[in-house]
């Protein structure tokens, strides 16, 4: 299973998400491999920090072209069960491979009308890709550092409906713990707060719900 977290817009959470999303897979057995397309290497940087024996393992490999990209997913495809892609937010070729390989792509969103409409060019990317597949590429928005008390204006509703992808049911709050585990390579699923630690098994949960109904249709 490989799921591609990727936007065309920095800061919205895609390694965070990526990090996370592998220890929580990793904690329930999977064994997982993190692909890190993003030349602020922060993935790799955050397994150089993972040094605790206790801690399930997590292969991070830094991969910044098409065709390596291409190549070595296909390799890792053969010895791990979940490969994550945390993806870049710069406009080139190496963005249409990682949506083109995902068998879902999971796009985070902040929930403001700028975020919103920077993900405009992410459709004309997305649908590149779609037509290059000749099949529909399974594609979902997470709203990230998301508050309930927080209310879209009409104007982010309707652009947010414009994009048509659909919204993914969990969604990941702002907290600091996301930040504050990162030092020492871990995810919140290992660290003491609770509440965030059942936030991103929700949002695990989710996605294998997805693509298990993908696999079988």
């Amino acid at each position: 299973m490989i799921i591609s977290i990727t936007s065309l817009k920095g800061g919205v959470g895609k390694s965070t998400l990526s990090q996370n999303l592998a220890v929580c897979f990793a904690h329930m057995g999977y064994k997982v491999a993190i692909v890190d397309a993003d030349l602020n290497d922060s993935s790799e940087r955050w397994s150089g920090m993972r040094n605790n024996e206790d801690y399930p393992p997590i292969m991070v490999a830094s991969i910044d072209t098409p065709q390596a990209l291409r190549n070595n997913v296909k390799l890792l495809a053969r010895d791990y069960e979940i490969i994550i892609i945390d993806g870049t937010p710069a406009i080139s070729k190496l963005v249409s491979t990682i949506i083109l390989l995902g068998d879902i792509l999971v796009v985070p969103i902040k929930p403001s009308i700028y975020d919103i409409w920077a993900t405009e060019k992410f459709q004309d990317r997305y649908e590149e890709a779609v037509t290059i597949k000749g099949n529909p590429i399974p594609a979902y928005f997470l709203l990230n550092e998301y508050s309930e008390k927080m209310v879209f204006n009409q104007d982010s509703k309707d652009a947010l409906e414009d994009l048509k992808f659909p919204i993914l049911q969990s969604t990941i709050k702002t907290r600091q713990a996301y930040k504050e585990v990162v030092a020492d390579g871990m995810g919140v699923y290992e660290y003491s707060n609770k509440t965030a630690k059942k936030e991103i098994i929700q949002l695990a949960n989710e996605i294998l719900g997805l693509l298990q109904e993908l696999s079988s249709i």
